[in-house]
């Protein structure tokens, strides 16, 4: 994706009706700590909002977020707007003035984001002065990225920070030998909900309708309220991504399916989280899901072969009649 002289280089871009967000921020981060910038024209230097782009930018855990790749003290090469270290580059000729801000990266920082209508936690990885802007590049904590003006986030303050739960997200990417189809109607429709449903909840302590207000046939019951959920293709890709929010956190869950269009490859992107204590035992439990997920799927593309092999034995026109 090209803007003439400015490149902002992702693999996936969500445009503005994805609007997936829980509102409000954790208990541990006080308000005071940060400012809700009222909504302004968005700039022009690359500021899609990515949340799907797990590849590019997967989720940190709180405890790492001072260890992710940045660049300092100069503008960015497009090689490393490429490999996951910054996201915008700068075609020096076309921008001589351009030049890196006097920051030093990364910075933990939340970012109003108006398409989700809340303070989200950034890993700002990328200052810089163009004409007369001043422009963020930043990644999600919970995966994928985004940029804004720089007056547009708030810098968090050493004791901000000390004060943040050091949670941690549940990411891994499952192959699946199926289209991705058979495998959006496993993760979605309810006749999959049943078997899906016994691997997180195996006293069958949900309600019965507990999916009707899911996008997804997958429940955490810590999760909180649903805040924003969405559903649906993006550029090419099925993905999933549902925001809830409690008195103690914010929750996501995001699904990306990606493949070949008619092949019956499929990769199962999953990101959730954050969990603190019970982390490994949702790890567990994301990987049993996943597992019968990918039965299920496989399964589902066998018999959908077998009933398009079955159609053709007993057409007419293959038949030699």
């Amino acid at each position: 994706m090209t803007n003439t002289s400015l490149s902002f280089l992702t693999l996936l871009c969500i445009g503005t009706t994805v609007a997936c967000s829980r509102n409000g921020a954790p208990a541990e981060n006080k308000q005071d700590d940060v400012v809700s910038v009222p909504a302004t024209v968005p700039h022009q230097y690359g500021g899609w909002y990515c949340p799907d782009n797990l590849g590019g930018f997967p989720a940190v855990d709180i405890l790492d977020w001072n260890d992710v790749p940045v660049v300092n003290g100069r503008m960015a090469t497009q090689e490393e707007t490429q490999n996951g270290t910054s996201l915008i580059f700068v075609d020096a000729e076309k921008h001589p003035d351009a030049r890196p801000l006097d920051l030093k990266m990364p910075r933990l920082a939340r970012f109003f984001n108006v398409q989700s209508d809340k303070n989200e936690l950034v890993i700002v990885i990328q200052a810089l002065a163009i004409s007369s802007d001043s422009i963020v590049g930043f990644r999600y904590l919970n995966g994928g990225n985004g940029s804004a003006r720089f007056d547009e986030v708030t810098l968090l303050s050493d004791d901000a920070i000390s004060r943040l739960t050091p949670a941690r997200f549940v990411q891994f990417n499952i192959p699946i030998q199926a289209g991705t189809d058979a495998v959006w109607t496993v993760l979605t429709d309810d006749e999959f909900s049943a078997p899906l449903q016994a691997v997180f909840d195996p006293e069958n302590a949900l309600e019965s309708d507990w999916n009707q207000s899911s996008e997804v046939n997958f429940n955490y019951p810590k999760s909180g309220a649903i805040t924003r959920a969405f559903a649906g293709d993006v550029w090419g890709n099925l993905y999933i991504q549902i925001d809830c929010q409690s008195e103690q956190q914010q929750y996501v869950e995001k699904f990306l399916l990606s493949g070949i269009l008619g092949s019956n490859e499929t990769t199962l992107h999953i990101a959730c989280g954050p969990y603190e204590a019970d982390f490994n035992e949702q790890k567990s439990i994301l990987q049993k899901w996943a597992e019968e997920v990918k039965i299920l799927s496989e399964s589902t593309q066998f018999q959908a072969d077998i009933s398009r092999w079955t159609w053709r034995i007993n057409s007419p026109q293959d038949s030699g009649c």
